[in-house]
């Protein structure tokens, strides 16, 4: 066909038909490199890997959970956006990795906003992470206008920044507009049984899922806290009480109990321990046989102690217990020590006072007392 053109208009048509042809390849090329540049999927999937650290199949898996949504942002704009913003590549990586459809959002609509008000309230680095992986619907889905309203009603309840930072780093989702209601709920069911605003404050700062808990729920643990338990409002406890049953289904507080009675723990045995450290029930089956092997069956305690001490249950054996009680029966053997020491004396201090306590008056008459008392408590901490 070109031999037959060249006939039929000389070579000056020839010139312009390879022109011709030559300006479409030149376009057609162009675009293609173009394309390939700027794809957003060619540039995320190389951000995931060379720069975040992430595995080839882990920057796969995020990447079709982010290209099968037909993003209308490029998501190398959102990834600007949180460098940008002081979050360094681990951060951004915890982030695209928890939530990888933030990478859909628009920056100035949705991401800019939110994260103002987020760093208003102080939270900045591994704080905001924590924030922004804890409530995936946070930053995608609570509209702006929703999120300041609850910032200013956490402002309102808990009187200061710092406090609202507090309760929000434990958890995120009272920055939504239905853990809001929730909250609203459950104080005003507490505001009805006596709890004062200030008792409300501690509670929403030291344990805010208590309060985030289903409304009929609350309701009924508080009953079987005062029915069961015998534990009144006027009781430290109380609130404690109330914290540990919410956090709890009713069968795994019921496989708890028949783990005390197993060990010969009588009703009031258990109500007792409850009453003094309701937290106890929240060890796992293992820990807490393992504990009361040790003390019942090495130690021979009774339940009726142990329920009145119910602190020995939650130290821990190998980090606490077994390396005192090791450094103990060294100064009894030295004649240095009353070998009828009480236990409990002996295992509440704190590291420090104990150490000042118990080690450091031997330590000219045994040398290597000291390294001796390391020794057990590293062993216990390399076990643990």
């Amino acid at each position: 066909m070109a031999a037959r053109l060249l006939r039929l208009h000389g070579h000056g048509a020839a010139g312009q038909l390879y022109s011709i042809f030559n300006s479409k390849f030149l376009l057609q090329y162009s675009t293609t490199a173009v394309a390939t540049t700027c794809d957003p999927t060619h540039f995320l999937m190389n951000y995931l890997v060379d720069s975040l650290g992430f595995s080839k199949e882990e920057a796969i898996t995020t990447n079709t959970k982010v290209t099968r949504l037909k993003p209308t942002e490029n998501p190398q704009l959102v990834l600007n956006f949180f460098e940008q913003s002081g979050l360094d590549k681990t951060h951004i990586g915890k982030i695209v990795s928890a939530v990888p459809k933030l990478l859909l959002c628009d920056v100035d609509k949705t991401l800019k906003p939110k994260l103002d008000i987020l760093h208003d309230l102080g939270l900045c680095g591994s704080d905001l992470v924590k924030v922004i992986t804890g409530s995936m619907s946070i930053l995608k889905n609570t509209e702006v206008s929703d999120m300041k309203s609850c910032v200013s009603y956490l402002r309102k309840v808990l009187g200061s920044d710092e406090n609202v930072m507090k309760a929000v780093k434990k958890k995120p989702c009272l920055l939504s507009v239905k853990g809001c209601e929730r909250l609203r709920t459950n104080m005003l069911f507490f505001q009805s049984i006596g709890f004062s605003d200030e008792d409300i404050k501690k509670f929403i700062v030291q344990n805010p899922y208590t309060l985030l808990a289903c409304p009929e729920s609350v309701e009924d643990k508080v009953d079987r806290l005062k029915k069961d338990f015998n534990i009144s409002q006027g009781s430290g406890m109380f609130i404690h009480g109330v914290a540990v049953l919410i956090s709890m289904k009713e069968a795994t507080v019921d496989t708890k109990f028949g783990v005390f009675r197993d060990y010969g723990w009588s009703k009031w045995d258990i109500i007792k321990l409850v009453q003094l450290l309701p937290y106890c029930l929240r060890l796992s089956q293992k820990r807490l046989r393992a504990a009361l092997n040790f003390y019942m069956g090495e130690l021979g305690l009774k339940p009726a102690y142990l329920a009145s001490h119910p602190t020995l249950l939650m130290f821990s054996m190998k980090k606490r217990v077994l390396p005192r009680l090791e450094l103990m029966r060294s100064l009894v053997e030295k004649k240095l020590y009353d070998e009828d020491y009480n236990l409990y004396t002996i295992l509440l201090p704190s590291d420090p006072k104990f150490y000042q306590i118990y080690v450091l008056p031997y330590k000219d008459m045994i040398p290597d007392v000291c390294e001796l008392y390391n020794k057990f408590q590293q062993h216990g901490k390399a076990e643990k």
